[in-house]
């Protein structure tokens, strides 16, 4: 069979909190697929994991504003093909600004600068597919490179850019060959967001993670505190606060417990503060981050994982969050929310525990219920594990997504 050739274009590489696109990347090359890596940012000064420094090796970057191979790609597309480039430019620019206008505008045209200084470097690749994750700024950029290429191109979409910052969503979809939602509930709402669009082009394949990095530790509860773990950037969506409420509520009802959430973002001072109120000062610990193997380790030390994402201000939420699948394949029994994708992952009372967003009581008695029961906790635990085996293994989605891209590529040869 013929060597896929496929780019993908990428916001920002690496991110810390995006594992799944480097995991994703790397498999798609174990099972022969020749990957080049483009990103329209430089990355941030931040931990990266070893997965995502071993990809970040091929990483090309799109040139800065001061770079003149930037202009001259400009000059380049503008003479070759003028119509398609002022087109492309004109999509972009025109579609709608929810927020603040001048700060969305400067950096659309910095995107798309970089996409066309991105498709010229792609001009002698023979790329036969594009592939971006989001369908906002990094799905915008996909688009005009396609435009300018005539490559077709497939975009995954999650949440972030379904919620929070969809004003970009209807342009990259209806130039998508095809969208790829990381769940059902993903799926709904695209459509509902984008009328119109052809519901056959949206396949639902879940996010994964390769299992052969994860081996439960299964035990029995331990005498001394009980442990609870969290891991997620610490802002608003995560439902932090209404962990650390719910802390409250344990040490109230006399429960021995400590509980570590792992991770950093803009709300860690805000939460340290809620820390110090609640006096769970030696009880509840921002850790920072971590790489994922001391993640894995700490989920080893634990008895119950936590993540009380809710729908934030905008509408922001999480799609599948990663760490939950993390922590089942770890066969730790999780307790999340009824919240966007997380139900199919975590089903109540079979693979998990689900309670409603935005409820520190109901974290608690999950809490105190699951500690309680050696049994309820080793079943949920086992399910969850043999669900994540079962639908959200990496080697077999990225299967299915190689499917869907030599299709798109056949259709463009055809």
């Amino acid at each position: 069979m013929e060597t896929l050739k496929v780019a993908y274009i990428l916001l920002r590489f690496p991110v810390l909190t995006e594992t799944f696109v480097a995991d994703e990347i790397w498999e798609m090359q174990q099972q022969g697929v020749c990957v080049h890596l483009f990103s329209l940012l430089l990355p941030r000064q931040e931990p990266v994991h070893p997965i995502s420094r071993r990809s970040a090796q091929q990483v090309r970057y799109a040139p800065e504003f001061y770079s003149w191979r930037l202009w001259r790609a400009q000059l380049c597309f503008f003479i070759r093909a003028p119509l398609i480039y002022l087109a492309s430019f004109n999509r972009l620019v025109r579609q709608p600004y929810p927020r603040a206008f001048m700060p969305l505008f400067l950096k659309r045209i910095l995107i798309f600068l970089k996409a066309v200084a991105l498709a010229h470097e792609l001009k002698s690749l023979f790329i036969q597919v594009l592939h971006t994750h989001f369908a906002w700024l990094s799905g915008a950029a996909t688009s005009v490179i396609s435009n300018l290429l005539g490559i077709p191109f497939t975009v995954t979409v999650h949440a972030y850019d379904i919620f929070a910052l969809s004003e970009l969503l209807c342009l990259t979809a209806r130039s998508a060959s095809r969208i790829i939602a990381i769940s059902e509930y993903n799926k709904k709402r695209v459509l509902e967001l984008c009328p119109g669009l052809d519901r056959d082009l949206i396949l639902v394949i879940h996010c994964g993670i390769g299992l052969e990095f994860f081996t439960p530790e299964v035990r029995a509860r331990q005498p001394g505190p009980l442990s609870i773990l969290s891991v997620g950037r610490l802002m608003e969506k995560k439902g932090y606060a209404y962990l650390i409420q719910a802390c409250q509520q344990l040490k109230t009802r006399g429960i021995d417990f400590r509980c570590t959430i792992i991770g950093k973002g803009a709300d860690e001072e805000k939460l340290r503060k809620l820390i110090h109120d609640c006096d769970l000062k030696g009880r509840v610990t921002l850790a920072g981050a971590w790489q994922r193997d001391d993640v894995l380790m700490a989920c080893g030390r634990s008895d119950v994982f936590v993540l009380a994402s809710f729908v934030a201000r905008g509408g922001d939420r999480d799609g599948i969050p990663v760490v939950l699948m993390e922590a089942m394949a770890m066969q730790l029994p999780v307790i999340s929310t009824q919240v966007s994708g997380v139900p199919e992952l975590v089903r109540h009372l079979d693979t998990g525990w689900l309670v409603p967003e935005r409820n520190a009581e109901a974290i608690a008695d999950a809490i105190v219920h699951l500690a309680s029961d050696d049994t309820l906790r080793a079943r949920l635990a086992h399910n969850g594990r043999v669900l994540v085996e079962r639908e959200f293994n990496i080697r077999e989605n990225v299967r299915r997504l190689i499917g869907v891209l030599r299709q798109v590529s056949k259709q463009r040869s055809s």
